[in-house]
């Protein structure tokens, strides 16, 4: 196999195991045998479990990309549809992929980040892209005098992250979406002046 082949298997597998396990309690042997890989194969990679961490949130955010581009990114829909879009697109994904049921990035910087300047500071990286993303949807809407007045574009992109997160822990102990229907149906209306409804 090549390596390159080797690097994506562990990865995807690594995404898979922290996501049910949490970084604390994902053990490398764990990963491996997900991937069906023997041990040597892992070192011969990445030095460290804290590296093949980075790299597995690399991947994962990668996954979302096509998502992002068509949503978040997509300055053709009106700012709520944008939203709305990305919002029903996670639950597509979380919806194909039970295991899902949570944030890679929250679970990491739950379970892991505490002890790893390099974690935090690759989430922090992580969030604040993600951020971005969400101010420039809210300053269109500000601009479209379609936010609502109580909000800010700063203050809107972190409400959606802060919700966002928080939900993915209540799905992941209910084992139910039903959390996520409810941040669907709330927070587009606490987001935006009912002229941009759709």
């Amino acid at each position: 196999m090549a390596k390159s082949d080797t690097r994506k298997r562990l990865l995807n597998a690594g995404v898979r195991v922290f996501m049910r396990e949490g970084y604390e309690g994902s053990g490398i042997t764990t990963i491996l045998g997900e991937a069906g890989m023997p041990k040597g194969s892992f070192y011969n990679l990445f030095s460290s479990k804290e590296e093949f961490a980075c790299a597995a949130l690399d991947v994962y955010i990668k996954t979302f990309d096509a998502l992002r581009e068509n949503t978040l990114l997509n300055t053709a829909l009106v700012p709520r549809q944008r939203l709305i879009n990305w919002l029903s697109g996670h639950r597509e994904y979380i919806e194909r992929e039970p295991e899902a049921g949570g944030c890679l990035a929250g679970i990491i910087g739950q379970t892991g980040a505490v002890h790893s300047e390099k974690m935090r500071q690759k989430l922090l990286a992580i969030f604040s892209a993600w951020e971005r993303d969400l101010i420039n949807i809210f300053t269109d809407a500000q601009q479209s005098q379609t936010l609502s007045p109580r909000m800010s574009p700063e203050s809107a992109a972190m409400l959606v992250i802060h919700s966002y997160e928080g939900v993915m822990i209540r799905i992941r102990i209910a084992r139910s979406l039903s959390p996520y229907a409810f941040l669907m149906q709330t927070l587009p209306d606490l987001l935006f002046a009912e002229s941009d409804a759709v």
